[in-house]
């Protein structure tokens, strides 16, 4: 019996309570890891939010800058345009003070043929086709004009008026 007492006099094992018991320890380190890490994620979002705003505001610069380059081009484009207009139409005048019509006429049928919105250039052809004595197609031509440009019906109206006048005095007389 001896031996059945001395299992009644060990103490009996005991739980480890380390093993088992949340450490509190632990728990008191995550705390102030957490509290140590907020600062750090509110820094995070405020960097986040300048970095979106950085983009918006290289977008904006980007596009700006696109726009721009399109608008010079475009002007360029215009401008060159407009230099070479300038260059035909002095060039017409030249011609049409000078009497070389047919000169004229060709030089103004290529302009109307590359820029058919110009309408200096159809104001050109059809001051050729008078002095050529070609009424009808400098009437067709003031005609194609007012579509082209209809600001200029109170010029092109004055042209014609002249044209029908010049056909009246040209058409032969009724024989009696």
């Amino acid at each position: 019996m001896q031996a059945g007492c001395r299992s009644l006099t060990r103490p009996l094992a005991r739980p480890n309570i380390r093993r088992n018991a949340p450490n509190l320890w632990a728990i008191s380190g995550q705390r102030s890891t957490l509290e140590s890490v907020e600062p750090l994620l509110q820094q995070l979002s405020a960097i986040k939010w300048l970095l979106v705003f950085i983009a918006a505001g290289v977008f904006l610069l980007v596009m700006t800058f696109a726009v721009l380059a399109v608008n010079m081009i475009a002007m360029v484009k215009e401008t060159r345009r407009s230099n070479s207009s300038q260059s035909k139409q002095a060039e017409l005048e030249d011609l049409l003070a000078s009497g070389q019509s047919t000169a004229a006429k060709f030089t103004a049928m290529e302009w109307v043929q590359t820029q058919p919105r110009r309408a200096e250039a159809h104001w050109a052809l059809a001051k050729a086709h008078y002095q050529l004595g070609e009424l009808s197609e400098a009437k067709q031509v003031l005609k194609g004009l007012t579509k082209v440009a209809p600001e200029e019906h109170y010029r092109v109206d004055a042209w014609l008026e002249l044209l029908e006048s010049e056909f009246a005095q040209k058409r032969p007389k009724p024989v009696d």
